[in-house]
């Protein structure tokens, strides 16, 4: 595990947590400095043992200091109770010649902030705040408060993405004036378990830019002070500022009583879910985690959008083939052949061309096939699937973008279920249309109502001319 308040490699040196290149914690095999923070040193070691890279904390050598011995073991035990694949793993904890460690798994990788500067796309960003969010949520569970969560508190693996919450202990430090609001800030209380409060009346504990308005009111944190720093994370990670900005503490806690700034460039679902997660009220936050991650997911479903009702279409078709079977004419000599050797459809959970994924549904091939039926309708089917097959590929685009899976699996099963429709030798458009209404349902929009077109009817044939009159 890296040390998240330190990302830069550094040269080993006897002074560094008071251990050389070569030295030895305990039973692992110190080998290079990645890392240094409040609390200690970070170092990439070696597990004779098990035989395995591990990463080793150990406390800056500063003598006997049962503050940072307790803080310590705090954050070994916290970590330790926490069995989850969003939260690093700890390996051991113990003390060797008056220096205490703990050994942990090693993640080759960076925290989030500076993985941040790379300009990732939006949707990287976003798995990566809902993994670090599922490992905030399994802290909870567990009965623990992170009280200073936050970019440099998370972890991302440089291969595959992977993201793990760390540094559950928070760094000493007094809070004075001229602080930076970047810098963490904890009172210095011993701590005898896991479950000991790290707060005490007139004392802030945490990052004063990531902090909630209760902590500067000097309340003891909960899981829904977690919740306002994870949403001023994800803020910062989405738009490239925090929602409440300042250069000192009055100024930092004036913004906060101004609420969010309105020119933040966010989806409006998206801000309006952030928003009462940075609600000053904890009661107006989320209940959980759990609830905050299942509203954020649903944000990140595609937009409702404006559609026309199929049954336009519909309509639109019948009146074409009353109009003229010239067009019909038109379109079977435009239409392209079927496509040689097409490539099988994805099987479903695959995100792959959405495009191709509804050739299931709706082939070229199966479209050439109904034009020649030149019935109406076919021809009303042919208009309503086109139009169908527009809706499905943006949504599917989307939903897969968005790593929505829900919303994914659920348009493939609407998918496969046209596909049924379809393969039948007559197309029945009520049914096609019953089921293409299944992309509202997995998109949560409105449904258009379900009422068959009344075709128009065909114009009175003319009445016979009169017999001409016998002349008189």
């Amino acid at each position: 595990m890296i040390d998240p308040s330190a990302q830069t490699v550094a040269e080993p040196d006897s002074r560094a947590g008071g251990a050389a290149a070569t030295d030895a914690i305990g039973k692992y095999r110190l080998d290079r400095v990645i890392g240094s923070g409040g609390m200690g040193v970070v170092w990439a070691a070696f597990d004779p043992d098990l035989e395995r890279a591990v990463a080793v904390k150990a406390l800056h050598a500063t003598g006997d200091s049962p503050t940072l011995r307790a803080r310590l073991l705090r954050e070994a035990r916290a970590m330790a109770r926490l069995k989850h694949p969003n939260v690093v793993t700890v390996y051991d904890v113990g003390t060797d010649r008056n220096r205490d460690y703990i050994a942990m798994e090693l993640v080759d990788g960076t925290n989030l902030d500076a993985w941040l500067e790379t300009r990732p796309a939006r949707p990287e960003i976003l798995d990566a705040l809902l993994g670090a969010g599922r490992g905030l949520a399994a802290a909870h569970d567990a009965g623990l408060v992170h009280r200073d969560f936050k970019p440099h508190n998370v972890l991302r693996s440089a291969a595959g993405g992977h993201v793990y919450v760390t540094d559950f202990g928070l760094a000493r430090g007094q809070l004075e004036d001229g602080v930076s609001i970047d810098a963490p800030v904890a009172t210095a209380v011993p701590l005898s378990s896991v479950d000991s409060p790290l707060t005490q009346t007139g004392v802030l504990v945490g990052t004063p830019a990531y902090m909630a308005p209760e902590q500067f009111a000097h309340r003891v944190p909960d899981p829904r002070t977690d919740q306002f720093a994870f949403c001023v994370t994800a803020w910062e990670a989405l738009t490239g500022d925090r929602p409440f900005r300042g250069e000192s503490l009055g100024e930092l806690e004036a913004a906060l009583a101004r609420g969010v700034p309105a020119d933040a460039d966010l989806p409006p679902r998206l801000r309006t879910v952030l928003e009462r997660g940075l609600a000053r009220s904890p009661d107006e936050r989320y209940a959980d985690m759990h609830e905050l991650l299942r509203a954020l997911e649903q944000a990140l479903e595609p937009e409702p959008a404006k559609r026309t009702p199929w049954k336009v279409y519909a309509i639109a078709a019948a009146s074409v083939v009353a109009v003229s079977a010239t067009i019909t004419t038109y379109q079977l000599t435009r239409r392209s052949p079927p496509r040689p050797g097409a490539a099988a459809a994805p099987a479903v959970g695959e995100c792959t061309s959405a495009e191709r994924a509804f050739d299931r549904a709706w082939s070229s091939d199966r479209r050439s096939r109904a034009l020649h039926d030149d019935d109406e309708d076919s021809l009303g089917a042919i208009v309503l699937l086109d139009s169908t097959r527009r809706d499905w590929v943006n949504d599917f685009e989307f939903a897969c973008n968005a790593k929505a899976a829900r919303t994914r699996d659920c348009l493939l099963h609407v998918r496969d279920d046209l596909a049924t429709l379809t393969n039948e030798d007559d197309l029945e458009i009520k049914q096609i249309a019953i089921a293409a209404a299944g992309i509202d349902q997995c998109t949560r929009r409105p449904q258009p109502p379900l009422t068959l077109p009344t075709p128009p009817e065909a114009p009175a044939p003319p009445a016979p001319p009169a017999p001409p009159k016998p002349d008189e």
